[in-house]
């Protein structure tokens, strides 16, 4: 549900960048690593490959939930950051806090910490008004 809601937040933008939005994808990060994030938000995109390149990707969505936490919060982001992706949000399931982090050479800096009640204005790499408490019912 999560993932349903935020993809609507971040699809308006997408669509006025010319970005795309998808969910749940086979992302190659490495001649030997591919993880499958919660969404992407796409730049040119080869609809026929198998998996979407890193290069390929804008942002990098993932919901952070008790038996993903660890991996979400230390290895994506370490594997994402190495891959060149420019931009970590993570969702924080259980307190509705969502994340945002900026690519800054091999790793990410936090550029904001967003809890319900509170409102995320993204402007990259596209417009979106993210509200915690609107991901879920």
């Amino acid at each position: 549900m999560i993932v349903s809601a935020l993809a609507g937040a971040l699809e308006p933008g997408c669509a006025a960048a010319n970005r795309t939005l998808l969910p749940v994808i086979n992302l190659r990060l490495g001649p030997t690593r591919i993880l499958n994030p919660d969404l992407v938000v796409t730049a040119d995109l080869d609809f026929t490959a198998t998996c979407v390149p890193a290069d390929a990707v804008l942002l990098v969505g993932e919901i952070a939930a008790p038996h993903t936490a660890v991996i979400d919060r230390v290895l994506k982001p370490h594997v994402y950051a190495a891959a060149g992706i420019g931009w970590y949000l993570l969702v924080e399931q259980e307190t509705l806090t969502v994340h945002l982090y900026q690519q800054q050479g091999s790793h990410y800096a936090k550029r904001s910490t967003t809890r319900a009640g509170d409102v995320l204005e993204l402007t990259e790499p596209v417009r979106a008004t993210i509200r915690p408490e609107d991901l879920l019912p």
